[in-house]
């Protein structure tokens, strides 16, 4: 039986009895790996690696899908859910990007610092440095980490380009999958990117372009529909990577994504503004009723009509046991509102995301004020566990970019050997940091500081070295004997107590 006045609140799949799931579901082949025995043997039968490519697109790009529209703010329940039972009724429908604001955070604190990539060997980093600087390697790391946060994966190709200089970049996860072989350490034996090559308006008839990367040559096949691959006239260009050119980057060993498990409760929290914002409007809307001797107020039914028009319900009164007409009265109707209670609900729903997803809620006033330092790790603990694995799995497949890399270049003769011993990826975390304090307790410890190090924390000071230079130039020296540091330091203390104590006033 159906609820009056029940507010909406599921997907746009709903049971029998017209109740509403309030879920996304997504099948186990929206997910799995592509595996076969080896490459030789799945490029000598196409038919099955072209059932590959259509299996991509049909089970796994639309749980892709999903997961972008709900970072993107066009949640599937509440966009795509049926309309109200009642036509004259608001239908607002309110979708919150959380899962914009979960991998905003995540992506932040990872990769707002750069990564450090170290190695031994000063012309074995000199390579590093200058490819990391010709990728825009930070940037690339950090559009990495948000795939990873938003599809549970993220693909890269390294190339070389026709001036010899190496690239890598970011390939579209809609696009793009790697095939692992069936042995228990999954080594990868080809990779496939079909991008789009037509716009066309039936999608049946869009046209794909299939490319083929294998651990020694690149497979270009003809365009083809993606409603009928056929992968025909291969055109091979050989390569000297070594290894399948495409790496997959992945947060855990599920490829789930950030916020894929809270996507429910995203969807309640949609529902309840929503809900909320209809009550206001249907508030303002609400039916007047008039009930009483209606005859004596000389309304016709005409008049009933025009005031039902108007929002307004005239209901004829009755009479009394003495056979009195009864008295008129009017009032509203509308559905009641329990506001401790419905914000309470959103405010839980709220918390519930940030807690299943382990994201601090930076909202939250236990994060507000001062908080120690051994506080703040335990308000984290969770968040931090699971970065520790997503960074050991980013590290996995940065080194694997980096072989890659060392590989062409000593196959070329670039370089004497593609050995990365001692190579070395530090992640910082990006959070403020109380600069001030920490150096109060250093000088306070005694500690003795450099100008170089205290000059490279003044932000207003671009090169700390011109800016030496420069005191040196004007004829202010820099201290040499003991008593002259011993002053500078004193000075130094008296300045960041002044500091600190004008902070805290």
């Amino acid at each position: 039986m159906d609820k009056v006045n029940e507010f909406e609140h599921g997907a746009d799949t709903s049971s029998s009895s017209g109740t509403t799931a309030n879920f996304v579901s997504f099948s186990v082949e929206s997910n799995i790996h592509y595996r076969y025995s080896s490459a030789e043997e799945l490029l000598d039968n196409t038919d099955i690696l072209a059932k590959m490519i259509s299996h991509h697109n049909e089970h796994q790009v639309p749980r892709l899908q999903v997961l972008d529209d709900y970072y993107k703010a066009k949640n599937t329940n509440i966009i795509k859910n049926r309309k109200r039972k009642e036509k004259e009724k608001a239908d607002h429908r309110a979708a919150h990007n959380f899962g914009k604001v979960l991998a905003t955070f995540d992506v932040g604190y990872n990769t707002g610092n750069p990564l450090k990539v170290q190695i031994n060997g000063e012309s074995s980093q000199t390579i590093i440095d200058e490819f990391n600087q010709d990728n825009d390697i930070d940037g690339l790391n950090g559009e990495l980490w948000l795939d990873m946060d938003k599809y549970g994966r993220a693909y890269e190709i390294i190339y070389r380009d026709e001036d010899d200089i190496d690239y890598v970049d970011l390939c579209n996860a809609f696009e793009t999958f790697v095939v692992y072989d069936t042995t228990v350490k999954r080594k990868p034996i080809l990779a496939v990117r079909y991008p789009k090559t037509k716009f066309t308006v039936d999608a049946d008839e869009q046209f794909i372009q299939p490319i083929i990367y294998t651990a020694d040559k690149i497979i270009t096949y003809d365009e083809t529909t993606i409603a009928a691959i056929e992968l025909k006239n291969p055109n091979e260009d050989a390569h000297e990577y070594k290894e399948v050119q495409i790496t997959e980057f992945s947060p855990n060993r599920f490829r789930m994504g950030l916020y894929e498990d809270v996507l429910s409760q995203i969807d309640l929290y949609d529902a309840g503004q929503s809900d909320t914002a209809n009550y206001m409007t249907d508030l303002n809307d609400a039916l007047l009723v008039i009930s009483g001797d209606i005859e004596a107020a000389g309304l016709t039914t005409d008049d009933a009509v025009k005031q039902k028009e108007a929002n307004m319900l005239l209901l004829e009164s009755g009479t009394d046991i003495n056979g009195n007409k009864t008295s008129v009265t009017a009032g509203y109707i509308y559905k009641q509102y329990d506001v401790n209670g419905v914000e309470a609900y959103k405010e839980r729903v709220r918390k519930g995301i940030h807690e299943i997803s382990m994201i601090p809620d930076l909202t939250d006033t236990n994060f507000s004020g001062v908080q120690s330092g051994e506080a703040m790790k335990y308000k984290m603990f969770g968040f931090n566990q699971m970065t520790a694995v997503k960074q050991r799995l980013f590290k996995k497949s940065l080194v694997r970019r980096y072989r890659l890399l060392f590989n062409l270049k000593s196959s070329v003769s670039e370089i004497d050997n593609s050995d990365l011993k001692g190579l070395r990826i530090v992640f910082t975390p990006n959070l403020p940091k109380a600069i001030l304090e920490e150096l109060k307790t250093l000088v306070d410890s005694g500690a003795e500081l450099s100008q170089e190090t205290i000059l490279g924390l003044a932000s207003f000071i671009d090169n700390v070295q011109e800016e030496l230079d420069r005191v040196e130039k004007e004829g202010t020296p820099l201290p040499s004997t003991d008593e002259e540091k011993e002053n500078l330091k004193k000075e130094q203390a008296e300045f960041l107590a002044k500091q600190a104590k004008s902070k805290g006033d």
